[in-house]
């Protein structure tokens, strides 16, 4: 049975078996506990046999996600990057606390990542959800794992005959309806043009086929927000849309772009961007504009939120991609593979964040510690 994140059980023990008073026990589970470190959190499951009880219980998680989420200094927010430097060298995965805003560099965190060894065009980010990284490995295995508590899952193999197929399109979402962390990957066989689309299930840790069909609506990761995955598409006459697929009916559907100059050369980016979809489109003089979508499903509802001007040669190939907005508007962006951009709208200046001991990185990704589990079926981790 979960433990509530209150104080009805009155036997809590602490060192040398004494009873904390109710008042003391409130203050701790409902204010204190919920906005501490992972780590710390992870060192105190060794108090009481309750408390451990406790720390890994879903209500407590999530009490704690959220928490996080709402701390506006991105304490708990980590970026995954690739620190090899080397042409044709494995993978070498590292974590980096994100970038202050006012700190010239950012330090290294170790990362021990049981993925094997692989190239980098062998390794894939598909997403990360609330703490979790879904990665890919050589287009055909795919794993979960949270960094911060170090625990992984190879999931189930997504087809019997792995030799003859290839992954192209995939992501990773939480299926709030059903209370599920949810893997999308649709194949395509060499011997076949038609394309299979499965959905694997944390809570069942099995594959389902969801359906056939002869062309992918996408390609490569998609990009997860409220509860769907979203891919960018172009036709031949260079106009763009978004492709969804909902995590829970497995149903695809369509959102519509802001109203911005049609037929650019430069394909769309999307992202996240607290917490709604975003989309990064590059116009006029090659600015770079952020769109969030405020009330999603609303076309309306976009919103450019900042322009990031090219300013001697701040945008090149390959496109900065958006990470992180901070409270006061300023942008936090990848350039490429030496350093972190930061543009001050108010001012119309950039300033750049070096990741310490890394001289060449490949930003992967960016993510929340959390204490999700990614054990299958429910099972409980710590």
């Amino acid at each position: 049975m979960e433990t509530a994140i209150t104080p009805q059980s009155r036997n809590i023990e602490l060192h040398g078996g004494e009873e904390t008073p109710s008042l003391l026990e409130e203050i701790i589970f409902e204010e204190i506990l919920p906005k501490l470190p992972v780590k710390s959190l992870l060192k105190f499951r060794c108090v009481a046999r309750s408390w451990c009880s406790l720390i890994g219980s879903k209500k407590f998680i999530k009490s704690h996600l959220n928490n996080s989420i709402k701390s506006s200094n991105f304490d708990h927010h980590r970026i995954l990057i690739d620190s090899s430097s080397l042409i044709n060298s494995c993978v070498e995965l590292k974590l980096c606390s994100l970038p202050s805003f006012d700190m010239p560099f950012t330090d290294l965190i170790p990362c021990n990542a049981d993925v094997g060894v692989f190239k980098f065009e062998s390794l894939r980010l598909v997403g990360s959800c609330d703490g979790i990284l879904c990665l890919l490995m050589k287009k055909k295995r795919f794993m979960l794992w949270n960094p911060t508590t170090k625990m992984s899952n190879n999931l189930p193999d997504f087809d019997n005959e792995m030799k003859s197929v290839r992954i192209k399109m995939y992501g990773f979402g939480f299926d709030e309806s059903n209370d599920d962390y949810k893997v999308f990957g649709l194949s395509k066989s060499r011997s076949s043009d038609v394309s299979i689309g499965k959905v694997y299930s944390l809570r069942t840790n099995s594959w389902e086929v969801i359906e056939e069909m002869d062309d992918s609506p996408g390609n490569g990761a998609g990009v997860y927000a409220s509860g769907k995955l979203h891919w960018c598409r172009v036709d031949l006459d260079y106009n763009y849309d978004i492709v969804s697929f909902d995590l829970s009916s497995h149903v695809y559907g369509v959102v519509e772009l802001p109203s911005y100059p049609p037929k650019s050369k430069f394909k769309p980016t999307l992202g996240v961007i607290g917490g709604c979809l975003s989309v990064h489109i590059i116009q006029t003089y090659l600015d770079l504009y952020i769109w969030v979508m405020k009330d999603y499903g609303m076309k309306e509802s976009w919103d450019k939120v900042v322009c990031v001007p090219c300013t001697n040669g701040s945008i090149r190939c390959p496109t900065p991609i958006p990470i992180a907005i901070s409270t006061n508007g300023e942008v936090l962006l990848t350039h490429g593979n030496e350093y972190f951009r930061i543009y001050n709208p108010k001012c119309g200046v950039y300033r750049c964040t070096h990741v310490a001991g890394c001289r060449l990185f490949l930003y992967l990704g960016f993510y929340i510690e959390s204490l999700a589990s990614v054990a299958p079926n429910g099972e409980q981790e710590i």
